[in-house]
């Protein structure tokens, strides 16, 4: 079996590392851009060995990861094609889900196949177990051996592949986080409101969770429009325009909520919302 290496073993690189592992696959090195995190890294994963360098790291493997931020993944190719000639044999895959794998082409040129192999999920820990990655989705895109070597990979792990076309891949990764990134922000920006009403920051956060936990439970049974609940979606104007004089007070939080709350109107109207009420709540939310 073709050994592993990956390059950046920070939260994603270390955890796909740990589910490689589980599943199967021989992971030979990995790369960190410091000693501590390097370290750290190579004892979760059991390695004897780690390296600073990433181009030595490369010469142990034939399955690459490169496991690091968009902005470091053009510098890393364009340095590790200049230091090895001949990539045949190898598998590249980069793991960003905003770049193509058209970053990966000086390695191609040199012979290696290469794809993009972006995990929908979220590492908040370099110690995240396997089961994470179990019936999860993985984006993929590149060439075709790459990505049958990919989709193998994929299988052995529990998740599942989908494919993204290249040019499609800014706005797909938009929406992951949105999903993603952007609740956290929005938990906390609850949060908040929540201490200015005079909660405890540690109480207010956790009044939230069993709140957070119901609308994931009932998303993960039916649509978006069947799970909406709220003032929005019983036409309930007078709680809406209750909300908003209130948010005066924290304009970032206002906006937001009208925003959110014309696309919540979006969904309501599939509830079977009237005319009349659309147009009512609209007036509110657009301060019209």
């Amino acid at each position: 079996m073709k050994q592993v290496v990956i390059i950046g073993a920070g939260r994603l690189g270390c955890s796909l590392g740990l589910a490689l592992k589980e599943a199967g696959f021989p992971l030979r090195s990995i790369s960190c851009a410091h000693q501590e995190s390097a370290e750290q890294s190579s004892q979760i994963l059991g390695l004897p060995v780690y390296y600073l360098k990433p181009e030595k790291a490369v010469a142990q493997g034939q399955i690459i990861f490169l496991c690091v931020p968009d902005r470091q993944i053009s510098p890393l190719v364009r340095k590790l094609a200049k230091v090895q000639s001949d990539w045949s044999g190898r598998f590249v895959y980069h793991t960003s889900g905003l770049l193509s794998s058209m970053v990966l082409q000086p390695l191609k040129k040199l012979g290696a196949r290469v794809a993009s192999f972006h995990p929908i999920q979220s590492f908040s820990s370099k110690e995240t177990s396997p089961r994470f990655w179990r019936k999860i989705f993985v984006s993929l895109e590149g060439d075709e051996e790459a990505l049958s070597l990919a989709r193998e990979i994929i299988q052995k792990i529990g998740a599942r592949p989908i494919e993204i076309a290249p040019k499609n891949k800014p706005l797909y990764h938009v929406a992951c986080s949105l999903a993603s990134n952007h609740f956290v922000s929005l938990f906390s920006l609850a949060g908040e409101l929540l201490e200015r009403a005079g909660l405890e920051k540690s109480m207010a956060l956790e009044i939230l969770k069993p709140l957070v936990n119901g609308t994931w439970k009932n998303l993960k049974l039916t649509d978006p429009a069947t799970s909406l609940t709220g003032p929005i979606a019983r036409a309930d104007w007078l709680t809406v325009r209750e909300h908003l004089r209130v948010l005066k007070a924290f304009p970032l939080a206002r906006k937001i909520y009208q925003k959110l709350g014309l696309q919540a109107l979006s969904l309501a109207k599939q509830k079977g919302l009237s005319p009349s009420q659309i147009r009512a709540l609209k007036r509110w939310l657009q301060d019209k």
